[in-house]
């Protein structure tokens, strides 16, 4: 009997050692199947949380293309990512609004000699990343790839940027998304509110568009037109490129001419002119039963190269950008308990600088909260901030900046807004000197210029309780 027992369990341990091994056989089957790549994991494991970056920011160029490189070699991934100034969505026609968010999708459906299809399946392969979008300024792409399939990768872009195909079964198909995300932001109480904020902020200017296009013109919208817009929008002497990853100069260089000495030479549209708005405290309602009452604010901001930027920066982050340390945060969510949440930050266009806050709250706590916000506007104006607060977000700044490099594509989009806003070249090693550098007076004196104006608000929600 004893041997019996111990023969089962014998048996028992070797089926499931069985078991175990093709459980593991089975997910490398899936792991290597047709050599496909998983590229979240690859991504995974190129984070590179925690990293102090010695890398020096090296300016290359091949012909009148020319970029932002960081060579960070501890991980097998490349990233690249590019801006087209003056290509979007507040420079399309009235005509043809929703055009560049329609090219930004159909770059990607099928180009050179992929189909649609054939594309998707090769990028997933070999673990390649391609996208394309459109914010109001300007169109926007990206390239990432594991270093030892960057042929293939090049080849993609390539074509993508190049040869598109403007195939009408996915430019059709694309439309009717466009439609139908037009229908669901109508639906969505924070999207729909965005959409208006930019409406009543922006009036009468390109950025009061709708960044999702018009449902009156998306329908009409042609092959021919993506075409046209494809080659007047995107040329080289619009171009901003940031690269970050495990490249070298060289081989970075002769990517340049590969991917984009294609391009047209001009893009000949002139920068839009700077706005200069107005605001006085205004709210512009937008009524509708929902269960918590939603609303943006604005008033005039300042430009990143404007000798403002640093000391508004500090003070702001003060006010309503540090999270749950913030000032508003403290008193608005965490003593009174009036919203889950209450933030405010720079927002910088090329032709608009403004100071963004949002928070919501339920109808009978939405007029107490806003109350408190001007309140704690006007203590911000009258009393500054305290050399023990500037000292505090100073050394939280400085310990987070490191941080917001988490990925490679981090690093190269920096790159790119290094480039755009004028930092320099020497920027990652200096911004930490530039905040740091910021007196207590020039904080103080930034707030009372910038705050001493109240912000218009734009608001979304069921007012029947209104005070």
């Amino acid at each position: 009997m004893i041997r019996k027992s111990g023969t089962r369990k014998w048996w028992f341990i070797l089926v499931l050692m069985v078991v175990f091994i093709g459980i593991l056989w089975w997910q490398h089957g899936q792991k290597t199947k047709k050599g496909t790549i998983n590229v979240e994991e690859i991504l995974l494991q190129s984070e590179l949380r925690n990293r102090t970056f010695n890398s020096t920011v090296q300016k290359i160029a091949e012909g009148k293309v020319s970029a932002y490189l960081m060579e960070e070699h501890s991980n097998p991934i490349v990233a690249i990512s590019f801006i087209f100034e003056r290509a979007g969505v507040a420079y399309e026609p009235d005509e043809k609004a929703g055009i560049a968010q329609l090219v930004a999708a159909m770059l990607i459906e099928g180009a050179g000699e992929y189909n649609a299809l054939q594309f998707k399946q090769i990028s997933e392969q070999y673990g390649i990343k391609i996208g394309f979008s459109a914010s109001m300024d300007d169109f926007s792409g990206y390239l990432i790839y594991p270093r030892q399939h960057q042929d293939i990768a090049a080849k993609l872009l390539k074509a993508a940027l190049l040869r598109p195909m403007w195939d009408k079964k996915y430019l059709d198909l694309n439309k009717e998304k466009m439609l139908l995300a037009l229908q669901k932001q109508q639906e969505h109480p924070s999207n729909y509110l965005s959409y208006k904020f930019r409406d009543k902020i922006f009036a009468g200017h390109p950025y009061s568009r709708n960044i999702l296009g018009n449902q009156d013109t998306i329908p009409d919208l042609t092959a021919e037109d993506l075409a046209n817009y494809h080659k007047t929008y995107l040329a080289q002497n619009n171009l901003i490129i940031g690269i970050a990853g495990d490249i070298t100069k060289e081989k970075a260089t002769t990517l340049l001419r590969e991917l984009f000495a294609g391009l047209p030479e001009k893009n000949n549209l002139a920068k839009l002119e700077p706005l200069h708005l107005e605001f006085s405290g205004k709210e512009y309602k937008i009524s509708r039963k929902i269960p918590q009452v939603i609303t943006k604010f604005a008033t005039e901001g300042t430009y990143r190269q404007d000798i403002d930027f640093y000391p508004l920066y500090l003070a702001n982050y003060i006010f309503g950008e540090q999270g749950l340390n913030s000032r508003l945060s403290k008193v608005i969510r965490e003593k009174e308990g009036l919203t889950y949440g209450i933030y405010t930050y720079l927002s910088i266009s090329e032709a608009s600088a403004l100071i963004v806050g949002s928070f919501s709250a339920t109808p009978d706590n939405f007029y107490a909260a806003k109350e408190l916000l001007l309140h704690e506007w006007q203590r911000l104006l009258q009393d500054g901030v305290s050399s023990e607060e500037l000292r505090q977000v100073k050394t939280s700044l400085i310990n987070e900046f490191n941080l917001r490099f988490a990925d490679i594509n981090d690093i190269s989009d920096m790159l790119v807004t290094m480039q755009k806003y004028n930092l320099g070249q020497n920027f990652l090693d200096k911004r930490n000197d530039y905040i740091n550098e910021v007196e207590l007076q020039e904080v103080n004196a930034a707030i009372k210029k910038y705050f001493s104006t109240m912000p218009d608000f734009v608001t979304i929600g069921d007012y029947e309780g209104e005070k």
